[in-house]
């Protein structure tokens, strides 16, 4: 679903789902993610399947959490740094929620992005 990003040297760009998160996560530290929205399940199940990596980048207007597609597109704005995600260890303690365990990989910038029918943002 998602282009593997062929490595860090590669300077070619590349589609990335993106998660932007209140809080900014550096290459090598660690960010616990607990994932109940359906745009980000979706991304989740992609990235697992596909080993794949997603972007975080640090939201600065809207919300984390929305309700439906035309919350998520409005007011959105977030930092076009981010940092290269992996996901490294999962959990789903209940139907509907998933725990990731996430390591940072490297940074990245935003060139332009779009907003999914579903809401998920991919830059």
């Amino acid at each position: 679903m998602f282009p593997f990003l062929r490595g860090a040297s590669s300077r070619e760009p590349s589609v990335l789902p993106l998660f932007p998160l209140k809080t900014v996560l550096f290459p090598g530290g660690v960010l616990p993610l607990k994932v109940f929205e359906q745009r980000y399940i979706t991304m989740t199940k992609a990235c697992l399947k596909d080993d794949s990596p997603f972007g975080v980048c640090l939201l600065t207007q809207g919300d984390e959490v929305v309700a439906n597609t035309a919350a998520a597109r409005a007011g959105l704005a977030f930092t076009p740094i981010g940092t290269l995600t992996r996901i490294t260890a999962w959990d789903m303690p209940q139907l509907g929620i998933l725990h990731l365990r996430t390591e940072g990989v490297t940074r990245f910038q935003v060139q332009t992005h779009t907003i999914a029918e579903d809401g998920l943002v991919v830059g």
